[in-house]
């Protein structure tokens, strides 16, 4: 196979990677937790190496969603490399609702997320997140 050729694959493997991605990230915005779903491998997905349920990991999410209505995720890097999916997050929304234990402020928060995904027949089956809690936290005291 001309190497033109295989490049051409490749990029075509990480478009179909990056729009299941973008997809799932649609999902977690819509706040569409049935479809959330999907995404997870069953029984369960290693985070940092912890064993969680697709239901445990979309609980995570709803409780960031609760605290900020409008919470939204967007792409800002994105790279693959063979079942690895490396992933720079911007996610920002209106703290409207206690969180953690602080009553709303009305303050926009804006923080940055890296995730390391990997991979298996389009499902997540291991996820190592980088959240910047503390900058979350830091705007809504």
């Amino acid at each position: 196979m001309a190497a033109s050729q295989e490049t051409s694959i490749l990029l075509q493997v990480k478009l179909k990677i990056r729009e299941f991605y973008q997809s799932y990230l649609d999902a977690c915005n819509g706040q569409d937790w049935d479809r959330m779903q999907q995404f997870y491998a069953a029984p369960h997905v290693l985070v940092d190496g912890e064993p969680r349920t697709p239901s445990q990991l979309i609980e995570r999410t709803k409780s960031m969603v609760a605290g900020f209505a409008d919470w939204r995720l967007e792409i800002w890097h994105f790279t693959v490399d063979g079942d690895l999916v490396y992933v720079h997050l911007k996610l920002g929304g209106t703290h409207t609702a206690t969180f953690q234990g602080v009553e709303p402020t009305d303050r926009r928060v804006d923080t940055t997320e890296f995730a390391l995904y990997r991979l298996v027949d389009e499902k997540f089956v291991e996820i190592w997140p980088m959240l910047n809690m503390e900058a979350v936290m830091s705007q809504i005291r």
